[in-house]
């Protein structure tokens, strides 16, 4: 069985054959179906405690049935919008993915652990990495790292993009599978060690536009980092609500695989990647998003899952569960 799969990809990528074994999913889709199969569960064990566990089955329910029909219609009518379609639908989809998370991180398991994670920190490097960083700060220096720490949401896409437009659509499968599987993972990461991070407990968070102030665009990007995790403006206890996303380190985690992938593929962009994407590292940190171990535990992850994921991929080739 397994001697076929390279027949299998070398037909695809020819084009001689879209989906050559007439199986209506590729592993992208199984994975996507799986995450939102899983919180469904999450939502009927418990439904008395989870807000909007009516409203968050029946959406799950109608993504699941969205892959399905995109991966029909893309094996029934293959054409190039509909294989652009099937390619990049994660992109939208994660943010969606990700903000869903964060109706059970509080109800399966109700505990932050940051006050474990600064001690890991404290035995390791024997200070608080996010003060000791602070004696570098500067306007400029705050402005670079919060643009690289926002960038983070384009590295994959762009990736995927120029893998596309250069005719190689079996790396743009591959990166979109490994990074969705990589955030997958991050997220129920979550669940095991719950935590706000160091900007609410080793520093004043009201504060930290003036104590790492930029020069234009750190509080507005600020600002929209705070917005995706759950923070909106003026709210009085952003502690309270903020989303319990540290520990692993997912800016770290993704970024760190897509570094890789990126010179695994010889992309034109990987010393970019390379350059900034470790500047967005390094910012997690000086930015008081995370503590070191967050990012440490980031990169080991990342390594887990460039060398699982293919496992269970080449596993669904061979048991005719995906077509990719």
């Amino acid at each position: 069985m397994q001697s076929k799969i390279p027949d299998v990809k070398n037909r695809m990528r020819n084009g001689k054959a879209p989906n050559p074994l007439g199986i209506l999913f590729n592993t992208l889709d199984l994975y996507v179906i799986a995450q939102f199969s899983i919180y469904t569960i999450f939502c009927l064990i418990f439904f008395t405690s989870i807000d909007w566990s009516g409203r968050l089955i029946l959406f799950n329910s109608c993504i699941i049935s969205l892959i399905v029909g995109i991966a029909y219609w893309n094996r029934t009518n293959h054409n190039s919008l509909l294989d652009i379609l099937h390619n990049f639908y994660i992109v939208p989809l994660m943010l969606l993915v990700f903000k869903q998370m964060f109706f059970y991180i509080p109800v399966i398991h109700p505990h932050d652990y940051d006050q474990l994670l600064i001690v890991w920190d404290m035995a390791i490097f024997g200070v608080n990495p996010t003060q000791w960083l602070y004696q570098f700060q500067h306007p400029i220096f705050t402005e670079i790292l919060q643009l690289c720490y926002m960038s983070f949401f384009f590295h994959a896409i762009v990736h995927g993009v120029e893998m596309y437009i250069t005719g190689r659509k079996d790396e743009v499968k591959t990166i979109a599978r490994m990074i969705a599987f990589g955030l997958f993972v991050s997220y129920f990461l979550y669940l095991v060690l719950p935590a706000v991070g160091p900007r609410f407990t080793l520093h004043e968070y009201s504060t930290i536009n003036q104590e790492l102030p930029g020069v234009w665009l750190t509080d507005w990007f600020r600002s929209v980092i705070d917005n995706g995790d759950n923070i909106a403006t003026g709210e009085l206890h952003p502690m309270a609500v903020v989303n319990r996303d540290c520990m692993p380190s997912g800016h770290t985690m993704i970024t760190v695989m897509n570094i890789i992938l990126a010179f695994r593929f010889r992309s034109r962009l990987r010393w970019v990647f390379l350059v900034v994407g470790s500047l967005l590292v390094f910012s997690t940190v000086y930015l008081r998003y995370h503590y070191a171990v967050d990012v440490i535990a980031g990169i080991f992850f990342a390594v887990i899952v460039l060398w699982i994921e293919p496992k269970i991929w080449r596993k669904f080739l061979a048991k005719k569960w995906a077509s990719y």
